[in-house]
Order: C-alpha cells, then sequence, then structure tokens
C-alpha cells in the first residue's frame, strides 16, 4: 500500500505543471489526519482483539461490528466538517508568499475529494485489528495486493474523467475495496463466521 503514493506521482506527472505540488500538498492534510486517526485507531483495537482472541471470546465479531460502524460514522462526520473547514485549513497552513489564493482553492478541492476515504479508512484499520490478532497475516499481504491493483487501474479511469481529483478519489476506491475485502474475509474467513470459537 505503501507504493500508492509512488504511483500517483508517476500519474500526476502526466497530468501537467504543478499537478504534482497541488497533489502534494492536499495529500499532506489528509495524510495528518489519517495518520493520527490510524494511530489511535490501531492501538486502542489492537489489543483489545488480541485479548479476546486469546481467550476465545464469542464477542470478538460483535466488538468488531460495533467498532466498524462506530468508526464509519465518526469519519462521515469528519468528512462533513473537513468540507465546510478545507478553504479556511488550507488557507491557514499554507497561503503565504507564492502559494496563492488560487492554489488553496485548486488544494482545497484536493483536500476534499481526499476525505472521503476517511471512514472507509479507519474502518478498515478495525478489520486490520482483527486480522492481526488471528494471526492471519497473509489476509493482510491480498488485501495490500489488491489495493495496490485497485489504484492502478483506478487512476487510470478516474483521471480521464476527474483529472487530478481522480488521483485523491482512487484512494476512496481503493480502500472502499480493501474494507470491503477483510470485511468478507473476517465474516467468512476459514469457511466459519468469526462469532464461532476457534478449535
Amino acid at each position: 500500500m505503501g507504493l500508492t503514493s509512488v504511483v500517483d506521482q508517476l500519474f500526476a506527472a502526466r497530468i501537467g505543471p504543478g499537478a504534482i505540488s497541488t497533489l502534494s500538498y492536499g495529500n499532506r492534510v489528509v495524510a495528518l489526519i489519517i495518520g493520527l486517526g490510524g494511530t489511535t485507531i490501531s492501538r486502542a483495537t489492537l489489543p483489545v482483539f488480541s485479548q479476546a482472541e486469546a481467550k476465545g471470546s464469542e464477542h470478538v465479531a460483535r466488538i468488531a461490528v460495533y467498532w466498524t460502524n462506530l468508526l464509519l460514522l465518526i469519519g462521515s462526520i469528519a468528512v462533513v466538517c473537513g468540507w465546510l473547514l478545507a478553504p479556511w485549513g488550507v488557507a491557514a497552513l499554507f497561503e503565504r508568499g507564492a502559494f496563492t489564493a488560487k492554489d488553496t482553492r485548486a488544494v482545497t478541492e484536493i483536500l476534499r475529494y481526499g476525505l472521503f476515504q476517511v471512514p472507509f479508512f479507519f474502518s478498515f484499520l478495525v478489520l486490520v485489528s482483527v486480522v492481526s490478532s488471528r494471526h492471519q497475516y497473509s489476509l493482510l499481504f491480498m488485501s495490500g495486493v489488491i489495493g495496490l491493483i485497485a489504484k492502478l487501474v483506478s487512476n487510470a479511469v478516474l483521471i480521464r474523467l476527474m483529472g487530478i481529483n481522480g488521483l485523491v478519489t482512487a484512494n476512496v476506491v481503493v480502500y472502499g475495496i480493501n474494507f470491503g475485502f477483510l470485511a468478507l474475509a473476517v465474516r467468512f474467513g476459514s469457511g466459519k463466521s468469526l462469532i464461532q470459537e476457534r478449535t
């Protein structure tokens, strides 16, 4: 998944002058949000799921569903708040010197599209914690491969439709697909429900 930023730069270079820098500014703000939130979520959920799995808890599924739904809701609220505050935030962070009001508008648009990945990313991390607690690391690897393929395909399609905004919209597609994949894998993995005890 770390390769997606390199992929974005390669695609952005084809769009035209200034595309890479505009993308970089927008991604910095999104990265700050998902970085802080992601660290908190991972640190909070992994020990909970690890302890529950070690005890063979039958409540792991309920805990996972609860936290997944809660973080989808929190992430959605963050999107709405971020959408409204984006122009002010970008101007306050970057608008000085050579960074003009025109640049603020361009970066704000990138940021707004990028925010839609937040709910999927937060919920995806809950599922990563569940999978990690079960030591199913091959699922994480497969998720990364699927994400990279989805990124390449989404970039190619969405850039034609949306220009540079397609690059950040492709991240929404990637995390949506990864979230769906792990949700199904956690629910139906190993031919049994997560609710069932491991034997």
